[in-house]
């Protein structure tokens, strides 16, 4: 019985040593991993990747310590030891967010544009934890999508941006950032519906009212462009960019003969109005070119706007087709001559718009 106590005894003992060993480890872990925050912190990278080795030293099966022992590396350009460090972790918990979003930024630096998609991807669809998760993920998809688009990846950027729109709140902050990706992402329509909505929120916005109108102008929606710009306009009088891109949206509305509710009689005032405006930009580009093929198309579009007039009856109303076609003859001789000549004037420039609007009146 004394044996017996003795030994139950030691293994007390023992046990409360090795308790007491493991709790002394973890304290001096935490300490070297405070240290180690504090020096990354700082910017002294180096000496933070030192710490922050102590810290895994002293607590082995610390994710949190060696997760910062990896970002560490990373940061000081040990992008080797950081993914061997990362890869290993992943091996017992492959879904895990955070290792799987530093495995996603350590390629992004590195250029490998799929192996970052990859993982990216791998931590948007983990298991998200802990307060502000489902926020923590929108920004996380913000990121992978401006990493898509500054490599080109267009298709799959423009997929992740509906997921990121359908699940983001609907404030003016968020529209207008919605609006700029889906700029980048190639897709005008969406992005004037969100730079509109955040309009909607805040009509004093100038950002999003210029985004409005710019966007509406990129869409050939000159009526809706000028709107806009007019509404920004009034709040910022000295933007000088969005003064010039009204001037032309008017210049757009005002002159188009193929709007709809004009009268026919309105409809041939434009084409007249028109036809001499271009017929002006073609004689003047006619005197400064030398290209003979440019000179020969010009004076060909010269002789049909010199008979255009001829089929106008002034006692009767033009057809839809006639103005269709006479519009088509300015589109033209426009396109030409900027194509011989240069850019345009703001009111030629305004003629080449409403062309492209109705897509060159072929038809």
């Amino acid at each position: 019985m004394v044996l017996s106590l003795l030994a139950f005894g030691v293994f007390v003992f023992t046990r409360r040593m090795a308790v007491w060993e493991q709790n002394t480890e973890a304290n001096i872990a935490a300490i070297w991993y405070e240290r180690g925050e504090q020096l990354i912190a700082s910017g002294k990278v180096e000496q933070a990747i030192a710490s922050f080795r102590r810290a895994t030293a002293n607590a082995h099966d610390n994710q949190k310590y060696m997760l910062a022992l990896a970002n560490a590396l990373a940061a000081g350009n040990h992008d080797a030891e950081a993914q061997q460090l990362l890869l290993q972790l992943r091996e017992s918990d492959p879904e895990n967010v955070e290792i799987n979003i530093y495995l996603a930024r350590l390629a992004a630096a590195q250029g490998k544009v799929d192996e970052a998609i990859h993982y990216y991807q791998n931590a948007l669809y983990g298991q998200w934890k802990g307060d502000h998760a489902e926020e923590r993920r929108l920004q996380l998809r913000t990121e992978l999508i401006g990493f898509l688009l500054q490599h080109q990846q267009r298709e799959l950027a423009s997929s992740e941006l509906l997921i990121l729109e359908a699940r983001s709140p609907d404030d003016v902050a968020t529209h207008m950032k919605l609006a700029q990706l889906f700029l980048g992402a190639g897709d005008p329509h969406r992005a004037f519906n969100d730079y509109a909505a955040a309009a909607k929120l805040d009509s004093h916005n100038v950002d999003a009212l210029r985004g409005s109108g710019e966007t509406a102008f990129q869409l050939g929606d000159y009526a809706k462009a000028v709107d806009y710009l007019r509404s920004a306009l009034e709040l910022d009088p000295g933007s000088g960019e969005t003064r010039q891109l009204l001037t032309l949206a008017e210049l757009v509305v005002a002159e188009d003969p193929l709007v709809p509710h004009l009268s026919a009689q309105e409809r041939q005032t434009r084409l007249l109005e028109g036809l001499r405006r271009a017929s002006q930009r073609l004689e003047s580009c006619l005197a400064h070119t030398l290209d003979s093929k440019a000179i020969e198309q010009m004076q060909s579009l010269q002789t049909e706007a010199l008979a255009m007039p001829s089929k106008l009856n002034p006692n009767r109303q033009p057809d839809f087709d006639t103005v269709r076609s006479g519009a088509g003859l300015i589109f033209r001789m426009e396109e030409a001559a900027s194509a011989a000549c240069g850019q345009a004037p703001p009111e030629d420039h305004a003629l080449l718009l409403i062309g492209r609007a109705h897509k060159g009146m072929q038809p």
